[in-house]
């Protein structure tokens, strides 16, 4: 890796930070809000659910149809990938450097926190009781 490799790599993780920073202080503001590590950034969760992730590929929301075909018709937002693989449900990327203003990006967080705490939480269908017989040797 040459000089330059690590000057810019050192830029984006500093880019990363501050991003991270400012946006964790608007987002604290609206309830509790739990950070992990997933997806190489920090994702953000609401009542459980992962509303926002940001780390080096931007930032990834969660967002309700309406909201995200008109970004994605615009090219603002492209189809979140996490590593270059399938698609990631209902969300959508703003990658780095691409970033509307903070205002902006704040309204499409909030939608998106608004979005996971409006949906109704996922029930899980019976289990049937299995019976296991005695194996006999």
């Amino acid at each position: 890796m040459d000089p330059m490799d690590d000057a810019a790599l050192d830029e984006a993780l500093m880019e990363q930070d501050n991003a991270t920073s400012w946006l964790e202080e608007a987002v604290k503001q609206w309830g509790p809000i739990d950070r992990r590590f997933m997806f190489g950034g920090n994702v953000y969760l609401a009542g459980g659910k992962m509303f926002a992730i940001v780390g080096n590929m931007g930032l990834a929301l969660k967002l309700p149809a309406a909201v995200r075909a008109p970004l994605l018709q615009s090219g603002s937002v492209e189809l979140f990938t996490p590593n270059g693989g399938a698609t990631f449900g209902e969300w959508v990327a703003l990658r780095s450097g691409q970033w509307p203003e903070r205002a902006a990006t704040l309204e499409l967080v909030r939608e998106s926190y608004h979005y996971v705490l409006s949906k109704a939480p996922q029930t899980k269908p019976e289990r049937e009781t299995r019976r296991f017989r005695k194996r006999q040797f």
